[in-house]
């Protein structure tokens, strides 16, 4: 059987008191004979049991909380070993309220990434939750469902009855909508929204610029000979991919070309993707798809292939995500650098305003174009 656990009078009357021993001394071995994660005596229990006035007990146990020997908790004020503060001083985790991760979702394992790096680098937990209504995506070759905006409140209003209380910060996917958001604003504080752009009051958001991304892209394609370019919708109900298409949209009237690009065409389903590709057999110029989802990119590469057209002689395929899954398959893509987002999430739960910071992407050329 364990042995019973001591009380602090008879962990003081253990505590070994050699002839001549100092007070500060008794007080030392009673500091390193006790558990990390238990108060040490009251100032009132220990000047009893050491026969001294509370007083200079505390005049003591100040002295040595200065000199870093133990450690005072700031709410209770009770005294503890100095290792104790690793263990009872933390933030409480931050909660990352996203998509849940399946097979194909390279996006938010690098997003993860950051949260994580930075959180560990700030000595603070995660609370990493999910539901699956929120976005059900479980084959990656159909389009996945996103949750409604109704449904997004139920969800959130559940987790924050449930956990809110417990979490110091909240890192939300972008598929939060903000009418969903709004509801919650003042439950969700301090938080940030990932990837898309987010406008609510109190709200930190670390964002694409979809902008500068669109015109790199048309650029490069228009400077690669493509006489014709269709911005790809792999799915419906993703608002950071509506984001997109609609800055490639006014990208392409800011530079001009607004006549090379075609109307946005449906992929997310092999019916689709087929119908879309058997339609360029009657086209005669050279044509690139715009695709703001590096899975279905993809798919277009594999089933233009099937279809006979060569890319990128006859067709080219640029990513506008850019993940690591992109940069392996070899297709041209505008490189998000995801694992920053993350980190720059966490930095924005801090004391300061909210921050609004965009990250910037990169052209990785691939086989595609």
């Amino acid at each position: 059987m364990p042995a019973p656990r001591s009380s602090p009078k008879s962990r003081l009357r253990r505590a070994p008191a050699r002839p001549g021993a100092t007070l500060a001394e008794r007080v030392a071995r009673l500091v390193a004979d006790s558990p990390e994660d238990r108060a040490l005596p009251t100032t009132r229990e220990m000047g009893d049991r050491l026969g001294v006035a509370n007083t200079t007990v505390y005049r003591l146990l100040h002295r040595l909380a200065t000199e870093g020997v133990i450690w005072q908790h700031p709410t209770s004020g009770r005294y503890y070993p100095a290792a104790a503060r690793a263990l009872l001083d933390r933030p409480k985790p931050v909660a990352c309220l996203t998509r849940r991760l399946e097979l194909a979702s390279e996006q938010y394992r690098e997003l993860l990434e950051g949260v994580s790096a930075q959180c560990g680098s700030l000595h603070r937990t995660m609370l990493l939750w999910h539901d699956d209504l929120l976005v059900n995506h479980p084959e990656t070759a159909s389009a996945p469902v996103f949750a409604s905006a109704a449904q997004q409140r139920l969800i959130l209003g559940g987790f924050l009855d449930r956990h809110g209380g417990s979490a110091g910060g909240f890192v939300l996917d972008h598929v939060w909508s903000d009418d969903a958001l709004r509801v919650f604003g003042e439950r969700l504080q301090p938080a940030a929204v990932l990837y898309r752009t987010c406008r609510l009051p109190g709200f930190a958001n670390i964002r694409a610029d979809f902008r500068r991304s669109s015109l790199m892209a048309l650029t490069h394609l228009l400077a690669r000979g493509f006489e014709r370019i269709v911005p790809v919708l792999p799915f419906a109900g993703d608002p950071a991919v509506a984001e997109s298409l609609a800055a490639l949209e006014a990208a392409a009237d800011e530079a001009g070309c607004r006549a090379r690009l075609a109307r946005p065409a449906q992929a997310s389903s092999a019916a689709e993707r087929a119908a879309l590709l058997d339609g360029l057999r009657r086209e005669t110029r050279r044509t690139a798809f715009v695709c703001p989802e590096d899975n279905v990119a993809l798919f277009l590469a594999s089933a233009a292939r099937e279809a006979g057209l060569k890319c990128p002689e006859r067709i080219g395929i640029l990513s506008t995500m850019g993940t690591d899954f992109a940069a392996r398959a070899g297709i041209t893509h505008l490189r998000h650098d995801f694992r920053a987002m993350g980190r720059l999430a966490v930095e924005a739960l801090g004391p300061d305003a909210p921050a609004q910071r965009t990250i910037e992407a990169k052209l990785a050329n691939g086989t595609t174009t």
